[in-house]
């Protein structure tokens, strides 16, 4: 019986400790969540003297043009992550241009299908064709931001494995914010419509504190869910209260 109570008292203290290292928004846990939050529990505080903060918006479709229309208007530099094999030319063209001009691009499958299934061998040769097609297409691969996204949030040990051995950082599906910029697996915090910016504005004011890396995610591919008000908003709020969005500092 008290093998039982302390083996429950630990799990307490466990789930506190998740809670309070991992803040989120309303009740968004997951698998993923839990685990790469017991990841940053273990890893402790912030070895960042500042917070940071990023704006990723996933899978390189029209809605790009809304994106840079935001990210000029906040001032911000975005962040793309692009399915390599299925953009358009005027996508490709216009996201090669802005890598020039500092946007960051990070790997985000060639052609957006499933790795949670496929071996190492599948998963690596996925990443170099990914890199040979946006080559081909104008981009500077040797300035490819060293992340990388698995496809529908695929997340196994083999996926780990490969993108560990690729020398880069992994975006999960878990939704939480960073200890700082140099832990593996790495969450982020959804932008919609359905964003409550109050909630919001009380999260980024406690990453703050502890410098934490915050990671924005948006998908401007689902124009059912991409409010430009609202990313607007959460993106000047982060800005104003003093995140840098300069992470390569």
């Amino acid at each position: 019986m008290k093998k039982i109570v302390c083996i429950l008292l630990l799990l307490l203290a466990i789930g506190l400790l998740i809670w309070w290292r991992m803040p989120l928004i309303g009740s968004e846990w997951s698998k993923q969540t839990i685990f790469v939050g017991l990841l940053d529990a273990w890893y402790g505080a912030s070895r960042d003297d500042k917070a940071y903060a990023l704006w990723i918006d996933d899978d390189s479709t029209k809605g790009i043009f809304d994106v840079k229309t935001i990210a000029d208007e906040v001032g911000i530099m975005p962040v793309f992550a692009v399915i390599a094999d299925k953009m358009e030319p005027e996508v490709a063209d216009s996201l090669a241009k802005w890598q020039n001009q500092g946007a960051g691009i990070v790997l985000h499958g060639l052609r957006h299908e499933r790795w949670k299934d496929w071996n190492e061998r599948q998963i690596k040769d996925d990443i170099l064709q990914s890199y040979h097609r946006l080559s081909a297409q104008g981009f500077d691969t040797t300035k490819i931001m060293k992340m990388i996204i698995p496809p529908h949030g695929c997340n196994t040990r083999t996926i780990r494995k490969v993108i560990s051995q690729h020398g880069c950082s992994m975006i999960s599906g878990a939704c939480l914010i960073n200890p700082d910029r140099h832990v593996f697996q790495l969450g982020r915090i959804g932008i919609t419509r359905d964003t409550d910016l109050v909630a919001m504005r009380e999260l980024l004011q406690e990453a703050l504190g502890r410098n934490s890396f915050v990671i924005f995610g948006t998908h401007s591919s689902i124009p059912e869910s991409f409010s430009r008000e609202k990313i607007k908003e959460v993106l000047m709020m982060a800005k104003d209260l003093g995140f840098s969005f300069d992470i390569q500092k």
